[in-house]
């Protein structure tokens, strides 16, 4: 996850640093690895976007499935026959026990939900290549200081 206003770490020691190709090490700012509960896709983008408290992971997916509901034309169109299976896995309980695989933040169904729900460019890193998307309704903050760029890295294709 990156901060263009920050200047980047060194985290090629860090956990999970093998998981980036070495060129793009200089351009992370920090690698977190985080609670593994089900919720661990969206505490990511939670913990991205400065929400990595207790409840972080559960504002991200309420805005996306607002964001879903609010557009639901236009997200019907975007996911075509994943758009009830990606709306159900944003959906957030009020009291949820546990995380089923159906309601994990999936890659590649979320992305673009990801980057438009919260007005950011998401960029998803695997070994050997890179996705950039970004929101559909809107564009990002043209001040570089101010470009929230989030990445998620695969490690052993999962996330």
């Amino acid at each position: 996850m990156r901060r263009a206003s920050r200047r980047a770490k060194s985290v090629s020691n860090m956990a999970y640093g093998h998981c980036l190709e070495p060129d793009w090490l200089p351009h992370v700012d920090a690698i977190i690895d985080v609670v593994s509960d089900g919720n661990c896709g969206y505490r990511c983008i939670a913990s991205g976007l400065g929400l990595a408290d207790v409840d972080g992971w559960r504002i991200v997916r309420r805005r996306m499935y607002d964001e879903i509901i609010g557009y639901e034309d236009l997200w019907r169109e975007v996911l075509g026959s994943s758009f009830e299976t990606v709306k159900n896995a944003a959906h957030c309980p009020e009291k949820q026990e546990g995380t089923s695989f159906k309601e994990w933040l999936t890659l590649p169904d979320m992305r673009l939900l990801v980057s438009t729900a919260f007005n950011v460019i998401f960029v998803n890193l695997s070994h050997g290549s890179a996705s950039t998307f970004l929101p559909l309704r809107s564009t990002p903050t043209s001040s570089l200081h101010n470009r929230l760029i989030i990445a998620m890295a695969n490690e052993r294709n999962i996330h």
